[in-house]
């Protein structure tokens, strides 16, 4: 069994055991489609699996246990991952790998980019993720967030749509594979 299994099994448990409904949201519509597009990328790129899927497993970990907008939710989803990566039996250059270059930069916000191969791979694979499922209308089904009205949440999914087909994937061959999703949903999601 390869580490980023072991990360996988751990990841499940917790999820499962998720107090939040958005942690459980996540772990049935976000989370395993993007380790599993991470690890079809991760092989047909050459990166390392290792790295790059567990970052996948592991991103956004914080939805386990408090709320998303929670003060607390960067740190604790930071400490929990490392808890996670060491019962996996990753080194502390390995963590710092994750960490740092994997999940650090996934979110593409504020010129914060992925540079190494494993970072880009994962960065890619999360957008693959809101764009090739049904994410963003679940999204905006169950998830509206409190005190926005409708303008305010397609303007978020709008900029959102942006940074993943124009940010966040690193491989021109796979920006022309979805190039025709993401001008589908910049189409549904336009005021």
């Amino acid at each position: 069994m390869s580490k980023h299994e072991k990360v996988a099994e751990i990841v499940e448990q917790l999820y499962s055991q998720a107090s939040q409904d958005f942690g459980q949201w996540m772990w049935k519509n976000h989370v395993p489609v993007v380790a599993h597009k991470t690890a079809e990328l991760a092989e047909r790129f050459g990166a390392e699996a290792d790295i790059a899927v567990a970052g996948a497993w592991l991103h956004d970990f914080g939805d386990v246990f408090v709320h998303r907008h929670a003060e607390d939710h960067d740190d604790i989803s930071e400490r929990e991952a490392q808890k996670v990566l060491q019962q996996a039996g990753y080194s502390e250059e390995e963590i710092a790998a994750v960490m740092n270059d994997v999940i650090g930069p996934h979110s593409c916000r504020d010129g914060n980019l992925p540079q190494t191969l494993e970072g880009k791979v994962m960065a890619t694979a999360d957008a693959l993720a809101h764009l090739t499922t049904n994410f963003y209308v679940q999204f905006a089904w169950k998830h509206l967030p409190e005190n926005k009205d409708y303008d305010q949440f397609i303007d978020w999914v709008t900029e959102k749509l942006q940074r993943d087909f124009n940010d966040k994937i690193f491989f021109d061959e796979v920006k022309d594979e979805v190039r025709y999703r993401y001008e589908a949903l910049v189409e549904v999601f336009t005021k």
